[in-house]
């Protein structure tokens, strides 16, 4: 499905990593939201935990599906879905390790299984539609 889009490489490298990006943004935002803080902050620390989880699931199937997009140049289909697994979970797993430093937030073993869990359910989707 996808690939009739007929996006070259180069963009699809750059759409992915822009992803990427915002999920960064997302995760190293503060949990907790002060005076003077943007509109942003507020809604990122205001968000109610069911929403965060689906979410972590959502965002990275997106990735997973992406990855698997932009490494299509890889030909063997197995390697190209063990790396975009691997991208994927790797992210989520560093990013909330990471989250145990932003003040607000915290590392949680269940977000980084439902973001392995969201990555296995892109994969799915990318083995059905790409």
């Amino acid at each position: 499905m996808l690939q009739s889009l007929a996006i070259p490489p180069a963009y699809r490298w750059l759409i992915t990593l822009a992803f990427v990006a915002i999920l960064i943004v997302l995760s190293v935002t503060p949990g907790k939201s002060q005076a003077g803080d943007s509109m942003f902050v507020w809604l990122i620390a205001n968000t109610p935990t069911l929403l965060q989880k689906l979410m972590h699931v959502f965002c990275y199937a997106l990735l997973a599906g992406l990855w698997v997009w932009t490494l299509e140049t890889i030909e063997s289909r197995v390697m190209r879905l063990l790396l975009a697994l691997l991208l994927a979970v790797s992210l989520g797993g560093i990013l909330e390790w990471y989250q145990t430093k932003v003040p607000g937030r915290f590392g949680s073993l269940v977000d980084v299984l439902l973001n392995a869990g969201g990555a296995v359910a892109g994969l799915v989707l990318a083995v059905l539609f790409l």
